[in-house]
């Protein structure tokens, strides 16, 4: 599981482009994971397109993910599956899939990620740390609790939410090591330049940490 560069594909950015293009600029870039998440296509149209994603992520050494839908990570052998709270329960996504991929699961609250601690998941989604244009609605959570999310959790913590290439310095100074990007990279016509950015950023902000002996 390598979840530090995390790209979620989204609908509205994949209108007018190529999706297995894209991606492979994202992972060109520095990209470690690829969550697959559409909302508006039918299920044999998202088994071929990750039968293709599965291909292209192997290649690069990536991690591929899919949201909401263990039946088809499990089809096209994905790493991971990731789920909400309005999606499959964690409890029985795990019986689908057993242990043949891990479990993510999205929490906005600190509360939640409280409860969230015993669930059979691998990784926790914590957001939304800043306003995002992806979901019409969403609760903001904020630096501060992002940094006591990363202090508490029994599990990796993955901020999420509004996360933009200038902004991953701070969301690394709060301790978390795993940044999962959807505006932060496909809003931006040159996605492997955009995801190179965020990888400088990661990298720089890591090493000044180093430097001071926060790590």
């Amino acid at each position: 599981m390598n979840l530090t560069l995390y790209l979620i594909t989204d609908d509205r950015y994949f209108k007018d482009r190529d999706l297995f293009k894209t991606v492979e600029e994202a992972l060109q870039g520095g990209i470690t994971a690829v969550q697959y998440r559409f909302k508006t296509k039918d299920t044999r149209q998202m088994y071929e397109e990750l039968l293709k994603l599965r291909d292209i992520t192997k290649r690069y050494g990536a991690d591929l993910v899919v949201n909401d839908r263990p039946d088809l990570a499990l089809a096209v052998e994905a790493d991971g599956v990731h789920v909400g709270k309005e999606d499959m329960p964690p409890e029985a996504v795990r019986k689908v899939v057993g242990d043949r991929m891990y479990v993510g699961y999205t929490v906005n609250s600190l509360e939640d990620l409280e409860r969230a601690q015993e669930l059979p998941i691998d990784y926790i989604g914590f957001g939304s740390v800043y306003p995002t244009s992806t979901k019409d609605s969403y609760r903001l959570v904020g630096l501060d609790a992002l940094a006591e999310a990363v202090r508490v959790s029994k599990k990796p913590i993955v901020a999420i939410g509004g996360i933009m290439p200038y902004r991953v310095p701070d969301v690394i100074k709060t301790g978390c090591r795993n940044i999962a990007m959807s505006s932060g990279i496909l809003g931006f016509a040159d996605v492997r330049k955009a995801t190179l950015e965020v990888k400088r950023a990661y990298q720089e902000t890591m090493r000044q940490l180093m430097l001071m002996g926060r790590l």
